[in-house]
């Protein structure tokens, strides 16, 4: 039931990654079959960026090895936004960088819809956190949704991204890639991280950051669930439903586009 209401509160907080409709043009990827540990390919070119999907994969190779590159440039990302849309390429992040793209992340208005949402699903099932079925019980819902929600923001990529030197963002893989590779791709990337240089890694800051939001639930969840199994549920179905944002993020502007142009036939 906690994996089904976080899943529903992961849709309204990605929603700023979903609505918007233009979805860039890609270039075409060689051998996009294979399944990539990180977006696209990584070029160590000397302005330092790193690209969600550049050219092809042997000049991808080539700026691995430190060899020079004559590829086009690609549009560039802001270094403080979250989702890198495929086609473009994510700049370096300051330390800055990092910890105000958590704290904006924590608060966006589609985060707090996605608060209401959750603690209104946990109310009508009578759910974790269980605080009761009455209108106090639903106000503390709505402080316990916000709070697991914003700690676990801030603690990943403002606190821990920096000290692992991690870059925090989410790179689509786009329509260029096969279905099941995306959504393989996007459902491990709570668990599959990038340094800063984008050298693939265990994603400590998502999950320790995860963790830690869980660990702090003792403080203000109702006593039956900060045992450490409900802990641990708490962790696992908040990384579940990191993994479920990350899938609407990857396909949700596709989607969009998709419906709106039905709605015009």
């Amino acid at each position: 039931m906690f994996l089904r209401l976080s899943f529903a509160a992961t849709l309204f907080t990605c929603a700023p990654t979903c609505h918007a409709l233009e979805y860039p043009t890609e270039p075409p990827v060689a051998n996009a079959s294979s399944l990539p540990d990180s977006p696209g390919a990584v070029v160590a070119g000397s302005a330092g960026f790193s690209s969600s999907n550049i050219g092809s994969e042997p000049t991808a190779f080539a700026g691995q090895l430190g060899l020079k590159t004559t590829s086009t440039p690609e549009p560039t990302a802001l270094p403080r936004v979250k989702f890198v849309y495929a086609g473009k390429m994510g700049p370096p992040q300051t330390t800055t960088d990092k910890v105000v793209l958590g704290l904006r992340e924590s608060v966006t208005p589609f985060v707090m819809v996605g608060w209401v949402f959750s603690a209104g699903w946990s109310q009508l099932i009578d759910g974790m956190p269980n605080y009761g079925t009455n209108g106090k019980a639903f106000a503390q819902r709505l402080g316990a949704a916000a709070a697991l929600s914003a700690s676990k923001e801030i603690f990943s990529d403002s606190v821990l991204a920096p000290v692992f030197h991690q870059d925090p963002r989410y790179y689509q893989l786009g329509h260029s890639h096969k279905f099941i590779n995306r959504v393989i791709y996007a459902g491990t990337r709570p668990i599959i991280g990038r340094t800063d240089s984008g050298k693939v890694i265990p994603n400590y800051a998502t999950l320790l950051g995860t963790g830690g939001a869980a660990g702090l639930t003792t403080a203000y969840y109702p006593a039956r669930n900060t045992t450490g199994s409900q802990v641990a549920q708490t962790w696992a179905t908040s990384l579940g439903g990191s993994a479920l944002g990350y899938l609407v993020s990857e396909f949700g502007g596709e989607i969009i586009q998709k419906l709106h142009i039905t709605r015009q036939e």
